[in-house]
Protein backbone atom coordinates (compact mmCIF):
# COMPACT_ATOMS: atom_id res chain seq x y z
CA UNK A 1 0.00 0.00 0.00
CA UNK A 2 1.42 4.04 -1.06
CA UNK A 3 2.28 5.73 2.34
CA UNK A 4 1.10 8.97 2.26
CA UNK A 5 4.38 11.13 1.55
CA UNK A 6 5.09 8.93 -1.63
CA UNK A 7 1.46 9.50 -2.68
CA UNK A 8 1.84 13.30 -2.19
CA UNK A 9 5.25 12.68 -4.10
CA UNK A 10 3.38 10.88 -6.97
CA UNK A 11 0.99 14.18 -7.06
CA UNK A 12 3.03 17.14 -7.30
CA UNK A 13 4.82 14.61 -10.09
CA UNK A 14 2.03 14.47 -12.13
CA UNK A 15 1.27 18.28 -11.71
CA UNK A 16 4.29 19.19 -13.50
CA UNK A 17 4.31 16.37 -16.26
CA UNK A 18 3.91 18.32 -19.44
CA UNK A 19 2.98 21.81 -17.83
CA UNK A 20 2.32 24.83 -19.80
CA UNK A 21 4.15 26.15 -16.57
CA UNK A 22 7.78 25.49 -18.24
CA UNK A 23 6.92 27.73 -21.94
CA UNK A 24 4.90 30.87 -19.59
CA UNK A 25 8.08 30.51 -17.13
CA UNK A 26 10.46 31.44 -19.91
CA UNK A 27 9.73 35.17 -19.68
CA UNK A 28 10.67 35.86 -15.90
CA UNK A 29 14.04 33.88 -15.59
CA UNK A 30 15.14 37.71 -15.72
CA UNK A 31 14.04 37.02 -11.53
CA UNK A 32 16.83 34.42 -11.30
CA UNK A 33 19.70 36.30 -13.67
CA UNK A 34 19.30 39.81 -13.92
CA UNK A 35 22.40 41.59 -12.25
CA UNK A 36 20.20 42.96 -9.33
CA UNK A 37 19.14 39.33 -8.30
CA UNK A 38 19.47 38.42 -4.93
CA UNK A 39 20.01 34.88 -6.75
CA UNK A 40 22.64 35.80 -9.24
CA UNK A 41 24.72 37.20 -6.64
CA UNK A 42 24.84 34.21 -4.59
CA UNK A 43 25.17 31.89 -7.55
CA UNK A 44 28.35 33.52 -8.57
CA UNK A 45 29.63 32.00 -5.35
CA UNK A 46 29.35 28.25 -6.85
CA UNK A 47 32.44 26.76 -8.60
CA UNK A 48 30.50 25.55 -12.01
CA UNK A 49 33.22 22.45 -12.80
CA UNK A 50 30.75 20.15 -12.29
CA UNK A 51 27.30 21.53 -11.47
CA UNK A 52 24.08 19.50 -11.19
CA UNK A 53 20.96 21.81 -11.94
CA UNK A 54 17.81 19.97 -9.46
CA UNK A 55 14.50 19.87 -10.74
CA UNK A 56 15.31 21.35 -14.25
CA UNK A 57 11.94 21.40 -16.04
CA UNK A 58 12.84 22.12 -19.75
CA UNK A 59 16.45 24.14 -19.15
CA UNK A 60 15.45 27.74 -18.24
CA UNK A 61 18.10 28.13 -16.35
CA UNK A 62 20.59 25.94 -17.83
CA UNK A 63 20.38 27.59 -20.94
CA UNK A 64 21.75 30.30 -18.63
CA UNK A 65 25.04 29.11 -17.73
CA UNK A 66 25.68 26.62 -20.80
CA UNK A 67 28.71 28.24 -21.89
CA UNK A 68 29.91 29.00 -18.06
CA UNK A 69 29.98 25.55 -16.72
CA UNK A 70 32.23 22.59 -17.21
CA UNK A 71 30.17 19.43 -17.21
CA UNK A 72 25.98 19.94 -16.33
CA UNK A 73 23.59 16.99 -14.89
CA UNK A 74 20.07 17.85 -15.60
CA UNK A 75 17.85 15.93 -13.16
CA UNK A 76 13.88 16.13 -13.03
CA UNK A 77 11.08 13.61 -11.61
CA UNK A 78 9.26 13.61 -14.87
CA UNK A 79 11.43 11.52 -17.91
CA UNK A 80 9.06 14.56 -20.26
CA UNK A 81 11.04 17.07 -19.01
CA UNK A 82 13.93 15.31 -19.17
CA UNK A 83 13.22 14.49 -23.07
CA UNK A 84 12.52 18.52 -23.37
CA UNK A 85 16.31 19.12 -21.78
CA UNK A 86 17.56 16.56 -24.46
CA UNK A 87 16.05 18.09 -27.48
CA UNK A 88 16.74 21.67 -26.60
CA UNK A 89 20.06 20.65 -25.82
CA UNK A 90 20.90 18.66 -28.83
CA UNK A 91 24.78 18.34 -29.45
CA UNK A 92 25.92 19.71 -26.30
CA UNK A 93 28.49 16.93 -24.77
CA UNK A 94 29.00 18.38 -21.75
CA UNK A 95 25.26 17.57 -20.73
CA UNK A 96 24.16 14.83 -18.60
CA UNK A 97 20.59 13.88 -17.83
CA UNK A 98 19.09 11.90 -15.33
CA UNK A 99 15.35 10.73 -14.31
CA UNK A 100 14.82 10.52 -10.33
CA UNK A 101 12.52 9.39 -7.91
CA UNK A 102 11.79 13.17 -6.69
CA UNK A 103 13.85 12.48 -3.61
CA UNK A 104 17.32 10.94 -4.70
CA UNK A 105 20.62 11.47 -7.45
CA UNK A 106 20.66 8.34 -8.84
CA UNK A 107 23.55 7.21 -10.67
CA UNK A 108 25.80 10.42 -9.51
CA UNK A 109 28.77 9.63 -7.96
CA UNK A 110 30.13 10.22 -4.14
CA UNK A 111 31.42 13.80 -4.08
CA UNK A 112 31.69 14.70 -7.53
CA UNK A 113 29.89 17.35 -7.60
CA UNK A 114 31.19 21.31 -7.49
CA UNK A 115 27.43 22.90 -7.27
CA UNK A 116 24.23 21.96 -7.00
CA UNK A 117 21.36 24.58 -7.46
CA UNK A 118 17.11 24.36 -7.27
CA UNK A 119 15.40 27.01 -8.60
CA UNK A 120 11.20 27.48 -9.00
CA UNK A 121 10.77 24.19 -7.72
CA UNK A 122 11.91 22.72 -4.12
CA UNK A 123 9.32 25.66 -3.38
CA UNK A 124 6.95 22.35 -4.24
CA UNK A 125 8.56 19.94 -2.51
CA UNK A 126 7.31 17.94 0.71
CA UNK A 127 9.74 18.59 3.38
CA UNK A 128 10.71 15.19 4.19
CA UNK A 129 11.80 15.39 0.55
CA UNK A 130 13.60 18.09 0.99
CA UNK A 131 15.56 16.34 3.85
CA UNK A 132 16.32 13.48 0.94
CA UNK A 133 17.76 15.54 -0.55
CA UNK A 134 20.26 17.01 1.79
CA UNK A 135 21.14 14.09 2.79
CA UNK A 136 22.35 13.42 -1.15
CA UNK A 137 23.58 16.80 -1.87
CA UNK A 138 26.01 15.85 1.11
CA UNK A 139 26.63 12.54 -0.52
CA UNK A 140 27.61 13.81 -4.33
CA UNK A 141 29.26 17.16 -3.41
CA UNK A 142 33.18 16.98 -3.41
CA UNK A 143 34.41 18.98 -0.19
CA UNK A 144 34.03 22.45 -0.79
CA UNK A 145 31.06 22.05 -2.76
CA UNK A 146 28.05 24.31 -2.86
CA UNK A 147 24.49 23.75 -3.12
CA UNK A 148 22.34 26.46 -3.55
CA UNK A 149 18.66 26.34 -2.64
CA UNK A 150 15.47 28.09 -3.13
CA UNK A 151 12.74 26.70 -0.63
CA UNK A 152 9.65 27.29 0.87
CA UNK A 153 8.71 29.26 3.94
CA UNK A 154 5.52 28.85 4.26
CA UNK A 155 4.42 27.65 7.76
CA UNK A 156 0.62 27.31 6.67
CA UNK A 157 -1.35 24.53 6.16
CA UNK A 158 0.91 21.81 7.46
CA UNK A 159 -1.19 18.79 6.96
CA UNK A 160 -3.29 20.16 3.61
CA UNK A 161 -1.79 19.58 -0.36
CA UNK A 162 0.42 22.40 -1.60
CA UNK A 163 -1.93 23.32 -4.21
CA UNK A 164 -4.69 24.69 -1.16
CA UNK A 165 -1.55 27.00 -0.58
CA UNK A 166 -0.30 30.78 -1.60
CA UNK A 167 1.79 29.59 -5.24
CA UNK A 168 1.48 26.12 -4.28
CA UNK A 169 4.33 26.44 -1.98
CA UNK A 170 4.46 23.55 -0.11
CA UNK A 171 4.57 23.54 4.14
CA UNK A 172 8.30 24.82 4.91
CA UNK A 173 10.41 27.01 6.89
CA UNK A 174 13.78 27.93 6.17
CA UNK A 175 15.15 27.31 9.79
CA UNK A 176 13.91 23.51 9.42
CA UNK A 177 15.79 23.41 6.19
CA UNK A 178 19.25 25.20 7.80
CA UNK A 179 18.71 22.77 10.66
CA UNK A 180 18.49 19.51 8.65
CA UNK A 181 21.19 20.83 6.18
CA UNK A 182 23.46 21.33 9.92
CA UNK A 183 22.55 17.76 11.05
CA UNK A 184 23.43 15.93 8.09
CA UNK A 185 26.50 17.58 7.38
CA UNK A 186 26.62 20.78 5.79
CA UNK A 187 27.62 24.28 6.69
CA UNK A 188 24.85 27.26 6.33
CA UNK A 189 26.70 29.74 4.28
CA UNK A 190 24.24 32.28 3.81
CA UNK A 191 20.31 32.14 3.94
CA UNK A 192 17.59 34.76 3.57
CA UNK A 193 13.39 35.26 3.02
CA UNK A 194 12.22 37.27 0.63
CA UNK A 195 8.66 37.92 -1.14
CA UNK A 196 7.35 35.99 -4.12
CA UNK A 197 4.65 38.05 -5.98
CA UNK A 198 3.62 40.35 -3.12
CA UNK A 199 3.66 37.20 -0.40
CA UNK A 200 6.19 38.51 2.16
CA UNK A 201 8.72 36.07 3.29
CA UNK A 202 7.17 33.34 1.48
CA UNK A 203 10.54 31.75 0.19
CA UNK A 204 14.10 31.59 1.56
CA UNK A 205 17.31 30.95 -0.66
CA UNK A 206 19.92 28.99 1.55
CA UNK A 207 22.91 28.60 0.29
CA UNK A 208 25.59 25.90 1.84
CA UNK A 209 28.80 23.70 1.49
CA UNK A 210 30.41 21.05 2.23
CA UNK A 211 32.84 20.76 4.83
CA UNK A 212 36.55 20.02 3.55
CA UNK A 213 37.48 18.48 6.49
Amino acid sequence: MEDKLSGHRGAIKADWDQNQYYAQAEAWVAIFWAEDSLFLAQFRKLNLTAVLELACGHGRHTGQILRLAGVITLVDINQSNIDACRARFEGEGHLRFICNAGNDLPGVADASQTAIFCYDAMVHFELMDVLDYLRECRRVLAPGGRALLHVSNNGENPEGHYQQNRHWRNFGNIDVVRHFADRVGLRVLSHQVFEWSGEPMLDGLVLLEKPVA
